[in-house]
């Protein structure tokens, strides 16, 4: 095995003509690897040649994996299964035990005590969830599943009519679809979530959410970058009017307008999170991102400024521009390790 060997893995169908050193998200990353002396090539993965697959990944240095079997309707058992393998003898970002510690919706409720925490609930059953979801004071809450992406099992949960036995959910997939329910039709629409052990976490609703959006990009234990979007999934309708999502743009590590982040994430919250989730900083990704609330504007004192949304460490993609040499250099680190 060669240590200057790197798979960057992507999602595709048997028979797709992707290439991940051809696409816009990938191939500045992939050129700043060849600069460096690095060995790069796209492999694609898809769960029917899993075996098949983990045979040829041996003669890699690294993988890095850009793969979510979530948003086709699959599973990660067969990916997590392969990944655990192959990172016994080379190293893998995102690794399954990681994204377990830190990538999952249960990482709000560990973290509910620390700087950017807030008010959380974790629903470990569905019987502990129908005694105690409706204890909760607030008119609106979030329900988010166990693991997701881009809002898919997210949900604004209306529940200010209850006593009525009336109950409004908006997915944040449909941000602008409404969907009244009886107490009880709520219940059986849930009740799928704790198949398997799973869980739901509940997030109390944060109207500071028309300030927009903080993703901050991190490459290890080290900010990389930033994204801000103004307007994301389940925006309020205002005045009437339903907005879209809109598009995110992407600034430095270095960009004053976030520098009080910068600094708490760096030297506070990832040392915390570490302790709390009990991971080491090498096994942390190459690439992963925590998205924030701002709750204050124009205001120079960064104590409770900002609060946590979710962190997301499996298949981060895009990414700024900025983050590209952070992410040689962690995988420089990691492969001399």
């Amino acid at each position: 095995m060669n240590n200057s060997t790197i798979a960057l893995m992507i999602y595709g169908e048997p028979g797709s003509a992707r290439n991940a050193l051809a696409e816009e998200k990938y191939k500045k990353l992939a050129g700043h690897f060849i600069e460096n002396g690095f060995a790069i090539d796209s492999v694609l993965y898809h769960d029917s040649v899993c075996n098949q697959l983990e045979a040829e990944l041996q003669k890699y240095a690294a993988i890095l994996v850009w793969v979510n079997p979530i948003e086709q309707g699959n599973s990660r058992k067969k990916l997590d299964a392969m990944l655990g393998k192959l990172s016994k003898d080379r190293f893998v970002s995102a690794h399954p035990d990681t994204i377990l510690k830190i990538g999952t919706k249960e990482i709000l409720y560990k973290l509910k005590d620390t700087e950017f925490g807030g008010d959380i609930k974790l629903y470990d059953s569905f019987e502990d969830f129908k005694q105690r979801f409706f204890d909760q004071q607030d008119d609106v809450r979030i329900l988010k599943q166990y693991r997701g992406n881009g809002g898919n099992g997210v949900f604004k949960v209306d529940v200010s009519n209850r006593k009525n036995d009336r109950v409004l959910v908006t997915h944040a997939t449909r941000g602008d679809v409404e969907i009244p329910m009886t107490v009880q039709e709520f219940y059986r629409s849930f009740e799928t979530y704790f198949d398997a052990g799973s869980m739901l976490v509940g997030q109390a609703w944060n109207p500071n959410i028309i300030n927009g959006m903080v993703r901050c990009y991190l490459s290890g234990a080290n900010v990389s970058g930033f994204g801000y979007q103004e307007v994301n999934a389940l925006y309020p309708v205002l005045n009437g009017v339903y907005k879209k999502p809109g598009q995110r743009f992407y600034f430095s590590e270095d960009c004053a307008l976030f520098s009080d982040l910068k600094n708490i994430m760096e030297r506070e919250w990832v040392p915390q999170l570490l302790e709390i989730t009990g991971t080491k900083t090498e096994m942390l990704p190459v690439i992963w991102d925590a998205d924030f609330f701002i709750n204050k504007i124009n205001t120079d004192k960064a104590n409770g400024k900002y609060s946590l949304c979710e962190i997301n460490a499996s298949c981060v993609s895009p990414f700024p521009e900025s983050s590209i040499p952070y992410i040689v250099n962690e995988l420089k680190k990691r492969i001399e390790k």
